[in-house]
């Protein structure tokens, strides 16, 4: 397709949501070969929500060794900063870069923010990684508390499917209620010689900081080994200062790159084992293509939902008929873990098929359990050809 601003994404927004705008600097560090010639995204965590990934982008040159670029973004409110996501897309004759530090001002609550990294992102260096999250440097006027060490049990579920277990290493990294979360731990030495088997329970006691109460998890695999690909079915963890609290994490998926979604790396969401543990949530999403010439997409559709309490992944909007045609209503039913009050979507498409792009007219979210209808208007074209072209 060729039109409107040629994204082929948008993150559409409840009208009560309000944007702030945000002063990020960035401060490459002194080493030799510091800088980098890669596009370099950022984004924002906060409690009220998160950004998408962003491009830091300037007219002039950025990122080069020892210097401090500004950068003036405007982006759906996120509250109070725990975190930044940065990272680089490793292109350019030399990607590899030194970052000392990130100052982010918010410039409606005039609130500045420091986040200190002092490491290399590049894949000949230090650990490897182009991506790193960062926290913020505690104000001078709070006492800094020393890491807590605690330990946890960790139960891995696999679940009863053929092919389900892997010989892959699996690592978990848990994330608790104030920002902070734990290294990523690479889950060995079980209560059985051969780990993640299929339809087989596997013990692991680990040590990690104390994060408070653990709110969600990411568990992830590395795909080596002659059968990678993993059917994860439910993981429960106890922080074993507290053991009559237990946490359970739903999954019921694949971690496989030739299976499902084809991800290797999930984030759940850990619920409080208890009587009230939250169930699933079903959606109905009304999807209205608009009546353009040339509007409706071949391409795959995806879409994320952001709510109050927590969010999905990307998730594919399928059908057995063909859908996103021009003048047309298509209707899905997804089942995910409950995110809360929704408070925007993340709506994408993949640029595949002859005729990728796509005008969104809207789209009606019906929350079946809680008999609550969202509308998201949009009213734009989702093409690389046109519009703002992302």
């Amino acid at each position: 397709k060729d039109e409107g601003d040629r994204q082929i994404s948008r993150e559409l927004i409840l009208n009560k949501q309000t944007n702030t705008r945000y002063k990020i600097t960035v401060c490459t560090g002194n080493k030799k070969g510091a800088g980098t010639d890669a596009d370099v995204f950022i984004t924002l965590y906060g409690n009220l929500g998160e950004t998408t990934a962003m491009k830091l982008d300037s007219k002039k040159k950025s990122f080069e060794t020892g210097q401090k670029d500004e950068f003036a973004i405007e982006s759906p409110t996120v509250g109070e900063i725990y975190q930044i996501l940065i990272a680089h897309n490793n292109k350019g004759s030399a990607p590899g870069w030194f970052l000392d530090r990130i100052l982010i001002e918010d410039l409606n609550k005039n609130h500045l923010y420091e986040f200190p990294c002092n490491r290399w992102l590049a894949k000949d260096e230090d650990d490897k990684q182009i991506s790193r999250v960062l926290f913020p440097k505690q104000s001078t006027d709070h006492m800094i508390e020393p890491a807590i060490l605690t330990s946890y049990e960790v139960i891995v579920y696999t679940g009863d499917k053929s092919g389900a277990g892997t010989d892959s290493k699996v690592y978990i990294t848990l994330f608790g209620n104030h920002g902070k979360q734990t290294e990523k731990i690479h889950l060995k030495n079980s209560n059985n010689k051969d780990p993640f088997e299929r339809n087989q329970t596997d013990i692991f006691h680990v040590q990690g900081d104390y994060i408070g109460e653990l709110i969600k998890l990411r568990i992830e695999h590395d795909n080596t080994g002659r059968s990678s690909g993993w059917f994860l079915d439910r993981i429960v963890v106890t922080d074993l200062n507290n053991p009559t609290t237990k946490y359970i994490a739903i999954c019921n998926k694949w971690l496989a790159k030739d299976e499902g979604d084809r991800q290797i790396s999930r984030e759940l969401i850990l619920n409080k084992h208890t009587s009230e543990i939250k169930r699933n949530n079903q959606y109905k999403i009304t999807v209205f293509t608009g009546k353009k010439t040339g509007a409706g997409t071949d391409a795959d559709v995806f879409i994320t939902l952001y709510g109050n309490l927590a969010e999905t992944g990307p998730i594919k909007l399928e059908s057995k008929k063909n859908s996103f045609e021009a003048g047309k209503k298509d209707e899905f039913t997804i089942e995910c873990p409950n995110v809360g009050e929704l408070n925007k979507i993340l709506i994408a498409h993949n640029n595949k098929g002859s005729a990728p792009g796509w005008f969104l007219d809207q789209i009606l979210i019906e929350d079946v359990i809680a008999h609550h209808l969202y509308e998201f208007p949009c009213n734009r074209w989702l093409s690389k050809d046109e519009d703002d072209k992302g």
